[in-house]
């Protein structure tokens, strides 16, 4: 076949999946005002039809076409089978999907890459302010010494919020999935000056920002999943002597840090806290103990996408979702969709690993990034959980397509 033919073709296929995708996500961020003008049934359609371009565009991966294709097929059949709430995260899932193997396909030279992560690390930081803004202030986290006075959040109206409120846990996974990118541009940095006056600035406020959000977040979830993260990374290293004493010190700093505040802190506040924590793994098990019920009525498809928060029992919907990322994914898809999604995740990690091998500094440092990304949204999920078509998982998706383009850039340099 003519190769400037195919390079039509693909040019299309690339744009009709842009703008697919474009038109897609304003439908699925305010679903009300679009079922209102354009009726209920326009974002699955183009949720279908996102997932289908995807196929077209995966092509290039075998592995991952055959991949996306399973997880395709079982979030068709979770949705088909569930009730109408199915219908945000299904197309949330879908839509998260094109999106990464659009920024794959697309994504072909260090200009566009450049583009891309500055388009990633903008969008992030406007859903880390957002959520700042949406977000409570817990008592007694580290930054209620420091205000004047409460400071009330602001009700962002967006559907699938409770009361307009952000739920501080999902705003420190927001962190994990937005913050490794800039951090990672920071630290490996990308061997070019030019990058001085837009990365490296957009890095550094997502890093910022970031940072102060995990302090109100206040979420242990978050904090466990870095713990664990930087424990792996400095095992993975060479023995030094260095790295011992760095990784001893990494071990040790949270044991020493709950004696310090048990001697600091008056023991009414220790109390409190330490119920709060009991209080909180009784909910977790007792919330985990449906899921895996639930789960074995259906285990190989799954009960419906985003379905367990209808069922839950005593009360439907005060659980969002399982607490469990692999519990949550296979109650949405059943262990066949479950398989797919986490050899997907493999599939681009492994990828990343290749191209921090390579010789391009912008392509390794996105990789390391993304992969960084991956690694710690799944580590938060070990308590907590960010569903498949969950909104903030969007970025998730988005890291993965960065690490293709990686992948592909590193090829062809």
């Amino acid at each position: 076949m003519d190769k400037a033919l195919v390079a039509r073709w693909e040019s299309r296929v690339i744009w009709t999946g842009a703008v697919v995708l474009a038109v897609a996500v304003l439908a699925w961020v305010f679903p009300r005002e679009a079922a209102a003008s354009v009726g209920s049934m326009t974002l699955p359609a183009l949720a279908i039809l996102g997932l289908v371009l995807a196929l077209v565009l995966a092509s290039e991966w075998p592995w991952l076409l055959g991949l996306v294709g399973v997880l395709g097929v079982t979030l068709l059949l979770g949705w088909n089978h569930a009730s109408d709430t199915s219908t945000s995260h299904f197309s949330g899932a879908c839509l998260g999907v094109l999106a990464m193997v659009l920024i794959g396909r697309s994504v072909r030279t260090p200009a566009h890459m450049r583009l891309a992560v500055a388009l990633f690390l903008g969008g992030g930081l406007v859903m880390l302010c957002l959520g700042l803004a949406g977000a409570p202030v817990r008592l007694g986290s580290v930054v209620d010494a420091a205000l004047p006075m409460a400071m009330p959040p602001v009700r962002l109206g967006l559907s699938g919020l409770q009361d307009g409120i952000v739920n501080p846990n999902a705003l420190a996974a927001a962190v994990l999935l937005v913050a490794p990118m800039g951090l990672a541009v920071l630290v490996f940095g990308t061997r070019a000056r030019r990058d001085r006056w837009v990365l490296y600035p957009m890095s550094a406020a997502v890093v910022g920002v970031g940072g102060v959000v995990l302090a109100i977040s206040d979420s242990r979830t978050a904090w466990v999943a870095i713990w664990i993260t930087l424990v792996g990374l400095l095992v993975s290293r060479s023995g030094s002597v260095w790295v011992r004493v760095i990784m001893g010190t990494v071990v040790a700093a949270p044991v020493v840090l709950v004696i310090n505040m048990a001697f600091v802190l008056d023991q009414e506040t220790v109390r409190r806290t330490t119920d709060d924590v009991w209080r909180s793994a009784q909910d977790r098990a007792y919330i985990l103990g449906q899921g895996i019920e639930h789960l074995r009525q259906s285990p190989f498809l799954g009960i419906g996408v985003n379905e367990f928060r209808t069922v839950f029992r005593p009360n439907p919907s005060a659980a969002a979702h399982a607490h469990n990322m692999a519990l949550q994914t296979a109650l949405d898809v059943g262990i066949v969709g479950s398989a797919a999604y986490w050899a997907i995740m493999g599939l681009l990690i492994n990828y990343a690993r290749g191209v921090a091998r390579g010789t391009s500094g912008l392509a390794r440092s996105v990789a390391l990034g993304g992969a960084l990304s991956l690694v710690l949204v799944s580590l938060f999920g070990l308590t907590d959980a960010v569903s498949l078509g969950a909104r903030i998982g969007l970025f998730q998706w988005m890291a993965g397509g960065l690490i293709l383009a990686a992948h592909h850039i590193r090829e062809e340099m």
